[in-house]
């Protein structure tokens, strides 16, 4: 990355980790795009940002990431205000305590903290490109480690529990970045994914109940560091904890599974694969 300023969009900065990740980026100079899922909330994250970062260039869009269409609408918003993007945080995520679908009939879990962000990267791809050397950086989780992709029950119709469901999404953020390091040469797009730490946010209560968590200051400093270093000295692909590389769970390493989640992640976004 050669300049100086960049534009760069954090999905889910309303609040929590994505919140501060966007002030700090908005802070060190960078036109920020805000993301929510209701214009209120991201009016009230712009005014928020306005207020600890003068004279910094934010600006925001809402869409459902759970929605496929409003992935689609949202995308091609993006791609009218922003022509080239240098750097792309899928920072969204939920954890639900109940089963449920989608309007496109996703289980909605994998919806929001996956498919969601996958269609938006790839939407988004055109804006990436010209904006390269970009990077896509995904927030996953050291729950990843206890992930397993069901390829053939991606719904999990079968087993689901709130756990079950957040852990699979968050191996398939890890995985999502190594196949986009296998898709794209470094030099235009590398990808990255990070572990932000057990963070004091409103994802961790209603997950895992009263854990103590660190600040959303703490867990956003990795975000912040990968997006905004003229360099990353770790190759594309690689996953981050507390700042610095980290081996991946061996189940994110197949390479058969991974390309199955590709395309049947691409058949459920409605792309070719």
């Amino acid at each position: 990355m050669t300049e100086t300023r960049r534009v760069m969009l954090v999905t889910g900065s309303t609040d929590g980790i994505g919140r501060q990740t966007a002030l700090e980026l908005a802070q060190a100079g960078h036109h920020v795009i805000v993301h929510g899922r209701s214009r209120p909330k991201v009016d009230a994250a712009l005014a928020w940002l306005r207020e600890r970062a003068a004279g910094a260039e934010v600006d925001g869009v809402s869409f459902d990431l759970g929605s496929l269409a409003s992935v689609r609408k949202g995308a091609r918003e993006l791609l009218e205000r922003a022509p080239a993007i240098h750097v792309l945080i899928n920072n969204a995520g939920v954890f639900c305590n109940e089963r449920g679908l989608t309007g496109d009939g996703i289980e909605l879990t994998f919806a929001v903290n996956h498919v969601g962000p996958f269609l938006l990267t790839h939407l988004l791809g055109p804006a990436l490109q010209r904006g390269a050397p970009a990077r896509v950086i995904n927030l996953s989780s050291i729950a990843h480690t206890r992930g397993q992709i069901a390829l053939d029950d991606l719904n999990l119709e079968r087993g689901w529990s709130g756990y079950a469901a957040y852990a699979q999404s968050k191996l398939a953020n890890v995985m999502h970045a190594l196949s986009l390091a296998e898709r794209w040469a470094s030099q235009t797009l590398a990808a990255y994914s990070l572990h932000p730490g057990v963070v004091d946010t409103k994802l961790l209560r209603e997950g895992f109940g009263p854990v103590r968590g660190v600040t959303v200051e703490q867990g956003a400093r990795t975000s912040v560091m990968l997006a905004g270093s003229a360099r990353v000295d770790a190759p594309s692909g690689s996953y981050f904890v507390d700042g610095v590389p980290a081996p991946v769970a061996s189940a994110a390493l197949d390479d058969d599974v991974r390309a199955a989640l590709w395309a049947a992640t691409a058949r459920l976004a409605g792309l070719d694969a």
